[in-house]
């Protein structure tokens, strides 16, 4: 995918795109946002961008709805990527956090919808898919990532957003070795699957 010199990119979603950002004295983590900005500086130095990590941990689609306009308008991107929906769908599973509704396919349609709506500005808008590196596809959580992306796939289309396929990109990779090769938990990325991911954007 190409940028135009000058051009703010922001990344949101949670903790995949967090990546400990407030543990780096740069707020950029040390995930795949760190290796796109990286890869970005090496190889294109005669170019500068504007690269912001919007994820938080923890966040669901709800969450980031709620703090787009100071964590992604604020910026004046020209450009943004949006990867969110999986902590809507481990909620269902893990009960860490009773204190919040869960996030039904229908709600996460409607926040998605309303995302859309406010990207409606931007030069480019970009959906990635959430995603489960577990092979076994009848896996409870495999398929409720599944649906959701479904939700996701439909929204976007009806949207004209393009969408990045993550799971498609671990899919492959687990073709060779499985996801917990990578990640204990199946989600959070680690090295390898951060830089799967920033390949995967990088491409386009």
């Amino acid at each position: 995918m190409k940028f135009q010199d000058g051009e703010v990119i922001v990344f949101a979603g949670d903790s995949v795109t967090d990546a400990d950002k407030n543990n780096t004295y740069d707020r950029i983590g040390n995930g795949y946002v760190k290796l796109i900005r990286d890869a970005l500086t090496a190889f294109e130095p005669q170019n500068h961008y504007k690269i912001i990590n919007a994820g938080v941990s923890g966040n669901n689609s709800s969450d980031l709805l709620a703090r787009w306009e100071n964590d992604v308008d604020a910026f004046a991107p020209d450009t943004v990527f949006c990867m969110i929906g999986i902590n809507d769908v481990w909620r269902h599973f893990d009960g860490l956090d009773l204190e919040k509704p869960l996030i039904s396919e229908a709600k996460y349609e409607e926040n998605l919808r309303k995302i859309c709506g406010l990207a409606k500005k931007y030069k480019r808008f970009v959906f990635i898919t959430p995603y489960y590196m577990e092979r076994n596809r009848q896996d409870e959580m495999r398929l409720l990532t599944e649906r959701y992306v479904q939700v996701m796939n439909r929204v976007a289309k009806e949207n004209g957003v393009p969408v990045l396929d993550a799971q498609k990109v671990f899919d492959e990779y687990m073709l060779s070795r499985s996801g917990q090769s990578i990640s204990w938990d199946r989600v959070h990325p680690g090295p390898v699957g951060s830089m799967l991911l920033a390949r995967m954007i990088l491409k386009g």
